[in-house]
């Protein structure tokens, strides 16, 4: 009786010191449970599926055994609670080293609470973390995307990662979601670099970019500076006011020359046609009447405006042109069932533009490759003629090749083509080609049957020529 007495005393002692010395479990207890498991059969030889390095801190970080810790990510209703490991989480970033830091008294507190700590995280996407935690136990990043790039950035740079920071730099500004955006993350991270290369992108597909959404989302200071590039490849000017007014918001002439703030005197308003100015701008009241005044004295003398600074209406807005100047070469095919008939060399040339200092032409001719008349094609091209320039000159461009929709109700361009590239010889660039069949299909509405004609188009944004042949000019196609 005594010694079962006993026993079951001791049997008590021996359960309470058991449970006192209960500690929650160290990095050399997750090395050796998750990366040297004990073999069960020491004569087979093969590796058991899941159970690499990779698979083992997957499936630790899916399950959350033993985990430590919770993360509250994200705001509102957006909120998720995320398991994770302290010791695993310290050594991939000293912020989190920092803190989950605490002295040996703290640490006697927390091993005598059966409760996780929970750190919330408000200023992270619930998504960002999720990749996050899979570069930090995996190196995993197979969840990151352009769609989350920025959010995975941000959350990088908050804990300090380097090698996730990189990762989420090198997806493609052109998988982004809203390169405005970028490029505010980018600037608020001092990525000069980066930022280089969201305004690089910007200028390339201004035309496309500031007709955007995302372009009425932006604050002053990023409108400030893409207003003010040089380079930004904008068809007309007035396409920068067109994109600050036509975006359906009903608003006050003083209300939007407010939101516009200091952006407003980046707009090139001398640039603009007197009709443009006088139709649009004088009429939206945006500009002051001493404003307009000064505008106007330009368009009437602009080397009196350029040269006078003691002006009455001194110049506030920039007068000089852009980087890439704009020109569009037109011309009608007259005849075209005449032209898509003939079996002999039939060339149509336009009249000659100066666009950017050189001399552009259309040529357009007839493919005869084939028997059938209809499989026959209408190819036309752009030619340059900078004869003048003498030897080793280069100019880079832009050009837009349209077909003229004839239908009066139907799209201004019934096909439109994108090329860029360098032109360093007086030659032929650029081409499209279309077959008769589908040129003079009546449904398409590209022919005009009762006069028998099409109407062909390039609208081309020219650099001014250098003197210097540059490196190789990224080529790009789009069909719209």
């Amino acid at each position: 009786m005594k010694r079962i007495g006993e026993q079951s005393v001791n049997g008590g002692q021996k359960a309470r010191k058991s449970k006192k010395q209960k500690k929650v479990p160290t990095l050399e207890d997750y090395w050796a449970r998750y990366f040297f498991p004990c073999e069960t059969d020491s004569s087979d030889d093969e590796t058991d599926e899941g159970h690499s390095v990779v698979d083992r801190m997957k499936h630790l970080l899916s399950t959350g055994e033993d985990a430590d810790v919770y993360f509250l990510v994200g705001d509102g209703d957006a909120k998720e609670l995320l398991q994770a490991h302290k010791l695993i989480m310290k050594s991939a970033s000293d912020v989190f080293e920092a803190m989950f830091r605490f002295d040996a008294k703290n640490e006697k507190a927390e091993f005598a609470s059966s409760n996780c700590p929970v750190v919330e995280v408000p200023d992270v996407e619930a998504a960002a973390f999720k990749v996050m935690l899979s570069f930090i136990y995996a190196d995993d990043l197979s969840g990151l995307n352009g769609d989350n790039a920025m959010a995975v950035l941000c959350a990088a740079d908050k804990y300090n990662i380097p090698g996730l920071v990189r990762r989420s730099l090198k997806i493609p500004i052109s998988e982004l979601p809203n390169v405005f955006f970028a490029f505010a993350q980018a600037r608020l991270f001092d990525l000069e670099n980066y930022c280089n290369d969201c305004l690089t992108y910007i200028d390339k597909n201004a035309d496309t970019l500031l007709k955007s959404e995302d372009f009425l989302q932006i604050d002053q200071k990023t409108l400030c500076e893409i207003f003010g590039r040089e380079e930004l490849k904008i068809r007309e000017e007035i396409s920068v006011w067109k994109a600050c007014s036509e975006n359906g918001i009903e608003c006050s002439a003083e209300n939007r020359r407010q939101m516009l703030g200091p952006a407003l005197f980046k707009i090139r308003f001398p640039l603009f046609s007197k009709e443009d100015f006088s139709e649009k701008i004088v009429t939206s009241g945006i500009l002051t009447t001493d404003e307009v005044t000064n505008v106007e004295q330009y368009h009437t003398n602009p080397n009196f405006c350029a040269i006078s600074d003691g002006l009455l209406y001194p110049l506030k807005f920039p007068s000089h042109e852009r980087v890439w100047a704009f020109g569009i070469i037109a011309m009608d095919i007259e005849k075209v069932s005449e032209f898509a008939g003939t079996r002999l060399a039939n060339y149509r040339k336009s009249e000659a533009v100066h666009i950017g200092g050189i001399a552009w032409k259309m040529v357009a001719h007839m493919n005869t490759r084939y028997e059938d008349i209809a499989d026959n094609e209408m190819c036309f091209y752009l030619q340059c003629d900078a004869s003048e320039k003498g030897r080793n000159w280069s100019c880079e461009c832009s050009a837009y090749f349209r077909i003229v929709s004839q239908k009066c109700d139907g799209p201004v361009n019934g096909i439109e083509t994108h090329f860029s590239n360098i032109f360093d010889t007086s030659e032929y660039h650029f081409n499209y080609c279309i077959t008769f069949a589908k040129l003079m299909d009546e449904d398409n509405g590209l022919w005009d049957k009762s006069e028998d004609k099409v109407t062909l188009a390039i609208d081309l944004m020219v650099k001014e020529a250098k003197t210097e042949k540059p490196e190789a000019f990224e080529g790009l196609f789009v069909l719209m």
